[in-house]
């Protein structure tokens, strides 16, 4: 039997990451817990991230409109980091068909398509999608009370990082809750600003006892009509 797969989708300061590693911890079966900030940050080199001198091989950030230079960003990206998502989604694949459940934090953008290749992927496995969707204004109030705390590879990344990427992140933020929520389809939609974590682990439970989750079955059909034959 292959494990549950929980899919927790959100922007940063959704609480999505917070969400799943409490919910590992009120769990009573084995679950694994990733997440995409272990996976840029700890996995993937940083040189090759959207911060580092080889980021148009993996992710980078560009304008999202080209008028605007100094304006808001967008994500693209290169081979590497097409590679790197490819097999990020095959390990959650690899996890569930060795009968582990899972529970993931996610940012399955529309565009690039992160969400069409993780739903691809996962094709006859079980997931659940849950999406946290707190109000924008809720977000960047949260994500402006964070201190930087991780530690950085400055000898990659240069002494000014902190500053540099503080201020391409807050310009990066607009188009990933566009982006992010672009998709519509989920088995739970949460707005995080009306439910703490507990709550959310809660409804993350209730689902789970009701039985296998829909929306990637949805999304797949949508993707790909000949799939729903």
């Amino acid at each position: 039997m292959p494990g549950q797969i929980v899919i927790i989708n959100g922007t940063s300061g959704s609480g999505k990451s917070t969400a799943a590693e409490l919910f590992q911890k009120r769990a009573d079966d084995y679950w694994l817990l990733y997440g995409i900030d272990h996976f840029l940050a700890g996995t993937q080199p940083a040189q090759y991230g959207h911060h580092g001198p080889k980021s148009h091989e993996g992710i980078y950030a560009e304008a999202a409109d080209p008028a605007l230079p100094n304006g808001p960003l967008r994500w693209r990206f290169g081979p590497k980091g097409v590679q790197a998502f490819a097999t990020l989604h095959e390990w959650l694949a690899a996890a569930s068909r060795q009968g582990c459940n899972i529970i993931f934090d996610h940012l399955l953008l529309t565009d690039p398509p992160v969400l069409e290749d993780c739903v691809r992927r996962l094709a006859g496995l079980p997931v659940l999608l849950v999406t946290l969707k707190p109000p924008f204004e809720v977000l960047e109030s949260r994500v402006a009370k964070r201190a930087m705390d991780k530690k950085l590879p400055v000898d990659i990344l240069g002494d000014d990082a902190v500053a540099r990427i503080v201020d391409r992140l807050s310009r990066l933020r607009p188009w990933f809750y566009q982006s992010i929520y672009a998709n519509t389809v989920s088995d739970i939609e949460i707005d995080t600003s009306q439910h703490d974590p507990i709550s959310v682990c809660e409804m993350i439970e209730q689902r789970l006892a009701e039985g296998p989750g829909l929306a990637f079955d949805r999304l797949r059909r949508t993707q790909d009509p000949a799939a729903a034959a």
